[in-house]
């Protein structure tokens, strides 16, 4: 079970330690799965403002429109944005709000907080938590979201293990809104059949479906 988080004073006292910081290089790709048609569309490169909805949503509460705020959340493979994409019914939909995978390359280098024990740190058990933060509830893991943001005004974001596909997944913050480059490396409707046999392969493998 995840406790709570501590205090921000706590955590800012408790500083970061190189190996609990990932820098994420612009030579690396991140990969994204995007409606972009219905309601609530959020373009490939911007934040959704709203929130909190996901696990590291930072926003305050109550949920709302937060225009100080912004989250972007991405995985270091498609197969990892399929996962997450798809979670909740463990259907690829093809079709509906016209979804896009797009892959980029961050501008800058992002120094993102490593919550997972990815590289050699162990942050989240050194300052009284757990790596339970990758699966806990959302509410839980919002509250530590809001805290590590007010503690450590320097880091661009968070770097953790994906629930569902366990591969590298990605979310930052508005302090990151600099890094999105002008045009993507590769953008496709998830119909296009050249993505067709990633898709397969990557159900497969899930136990997904596609339609």
């Amino acid at each position: 079970m995840l406790p709570p988080p501590p205090t921000i004073a706590v955590l800012r006292g408790a500083g970061l330690r190189p190996e609990e910081v990932i820098d994420w290089h612009p030579t690396e790709v991140v990969w994204r799965v995007h409606r972009t048609t219905g309601a609530h569309v959020v373009p490939w490169n911007a934040m959704r403002r709203f929130g909190p909805i996901l696990r590291f949503d930072h926003h305050p509460l109550p949920r709302s429109e937060h225009a100080g705020y912004g989250i972007w959340y991405g995985a270091s493979s498609p197969r990892g944005g399929l996962a997450e994409a798809f979670q909740s019914a463990r259907v690829i939909d093809r079709d509906r709000g016209d979804p896009y995978l797009t892959g980029l390359r961050f501008s800058r280098p992002l120094r993102l907080l490593d919550v997972s024990g990815i590289g050699e740190g162990t942050w989240a058990t050194r300052v009284g938590g757990n790596h339970a933060l990758d699966s806990a509830v959302h509410g839980r893991t919002q509250h530590w979201a809001r805290t590590i943001h007010r503690a450590h005004v320097d880091l661009d974001g968070i770097i953790y293990r994906g629930r569902f596909a366990g591969g590298v997944c990605v979310a930052v913050g508005e302090r990151a809104a600099d890094a999105f480059p002008v045009l993507p490396v590769l953008s496709l409707p998830l119909s296009h059949p050249g993505l067709s046999g990633p898709i397969d392969s990557a159900a497969h493998q899930l136990g997904y479906t596609v339609t």
